[in-house]
């Protein structure tokens, strides 16, 4: 594929545009039902991953900020961890734009380029969470997930080790859950729907009728 030159302008297309609000509520309506049934997943970060994925790293910051403002206002744990979506965000439509999530030629043939994407957005996660969980609620947020971490803690751990270890497990395993729901979520998106995004071009398969692609 050519290299692509890539502006602010085109990627908040007008259809970026619409689709960030209802990014937001997938988020908003995930971080709910996560914290209201104290599970140890986040899943507000779904959302943010696509429109990260279909307009690219500047439009999914937008939606992770928005998400956590709106989530704050009736739960306020969510505005620091505000830096966390927008991150989430930036390093999706990073590794979007690098075609870490193309499925041209299907998935299993770029299986490596997936793993590196979904472990920098885990990393980028963990390391911008865990300095708020530990500085400003010690370790303790009212989640899921702290459940696991006071039970490392009562076992002795220390608190960023407990921290670090319970946001590796979970984090991970909340992301493989977004980019799995936002993949089924592309996959019935028409081609012709696709192209019209920043980054659309990587989800539309090689054999593709180009007919549809051009409608």
């Amino acid at each position: 594929m050519a290299t692509k030159k890539y502006s602010l302008k085109s990627d908040f297309s007008m259809l970026a545009l619409l689709l960030i609000p209802i990014a937001v509520a997938v988020n908003v309506v995930g971080g709910q039902i996560a914290s209201g049934l104290k599970l140890p997943v986040y899943l507000d970060t779904i959302g943010t991953i696509l429109v990260a994925m279909l307009c690219g790293p500047w439009v999914g910051g937008v939606a992770g900020l928005v998400t956590n403002l709106i989530l704050g206002i009736t739960n306020p744990v969510y505005f620091p961890y505000a830096i966390v979506n927008i991150a989430v965000g930036l390093v999706t439509g990073f590794c979007a734009r690098k075609g870490g999530f193309t499925i041209h030629g299907g998935i299993t043939a770029v299986w490596w380029k997936w793993l590196i994407s979904i472990v920098l957005m885990a990393l980028t996660s963990i390391f911008t969470a865990a300095p708020i969980t530990v500085l400003l609620f010690g370790g303790i947020t009212g989640s899921g997930t702290s459940l696991f971490t006071a039970v490392m803690l009562k076992a002795g751990g220390n608190i960023w080790s407990a921290v670090i270890s319970t946001e590796f497990i979970f984090t991970v395993l909340d992301r493989v859950i977004s980019i799995f729901l936002t993949v089924l979520v592309i996959k019935v998106i028409p081609s012709r729907t696709l192209i019209k995004f920043s980054l659309g071009e990587y989800y539309i398969k090689e054999n593709t009728d180009n007919t549809e692609k051009n409608k």
